[in-house]
């Protein structure tokens, strides 16, 4: 066989790395609240669908948020790179934002994400956590800072 016909087949023989995104799974729905700096908080409902892509070697995510006056979409997918084990979080969402997040596990029911770049000479930095409670709930909480200091956050809690 040829080497590459032979890693493909212990690629797929192997346990997919996606398995860390795996308690995403499934549908939830709940509440967000969308801060931003000198506006007022926004209250949005919120869905977020995701289920395997890539035969398990990835996660989808898609993400809606919505009030009276706007709606917020976004899609994700997630994987591992299975040689450095760094986890990638690719977002896109409908206001044009497209970030290639790290992610990391400090524990079991744990998902920290972090997004770093530079706009109009700041440095920004999106940090993410999501903390799984039990198997039915899900809170998260984004912060994003420029030069160190917070301009917005999106929180909110999901239940499935």
């Amino acid at each position: 066989a040829l080497p590459m016909a032979a890693a493909a087949a212990d690629a797929v023989m192997a346990r997919p790395a996606a398995v860390r995104f795996y308690p995403l799974l499934g549908y939830w729905k709940g509440e967000a609240q969308l801060a931003q700096q000198d506006q007022a908080t926004i209250v949005l409902a919120l869905s977020l669908s995701c289920r395997k892509a890539s035969s398990g070697w990835a996660v989808r995510c898609d993400m809606v948020g919505r009030n009276d006056t706007m709606v917020m979409t976004e899609s994700d997918l997630m994987g591992v790179d299975p040689v450095t084990g760094t986890g990638h979080w690719y977002a896109v969402s409908n206001q044009g934002e497209t970030h290639d997040h790290i992610a990391e596990w400090p524990d079991a029911n744990t998902m920290k994400a972090h997004y770093a770049w530079t706009q109009d000479g700041k440095q920004m930095l999106e940090s993410i956590v999501f903390q799984l409670i039990g198997k039915h709930t899900l809170e998260f909480r984004s912060t994003v800072t420029a030069d160190g200091a917070e301009v917005g956050s999106f929180s909110g809690k999901l239940a499935r």
